[in-house]
């Protein structure tokens, strides 16, 4: 019992597998997460030209601008 231990502790062939899967897991939480963000702001840009839009045609009272829903 005690040799498969040392054994498995001295063994390095799976290790790099190991720590590049948790390297791609770090980079695409990373990734996810700067495209909320992302998708958050932009979500705002377009909700503020809808509502530019919407004024310039009428549809918006003067002075009930709304501005972005969302909190990013």
């Amino acid at each position: 019992m005690r040799r498969l231990l040392v054994r498995l502790l001295r063994e390095t062939m799976g290790q790099s597998l190991a720590e590049f899967a948790l390297l791609l897991m770090l980079v695409s939480l990373v990734a996810v997460a700067t495209i909320q963000e992302f998708a958050c702001s932009l979500n705002c840009t377009l909700e503020i030209a809808t509502t530019i839009l919407d004024k310039a045609q009428g549809k918006i009272p003067p002075g009930q601008l709304k501005k972005c829903s969302k909190k990013c």
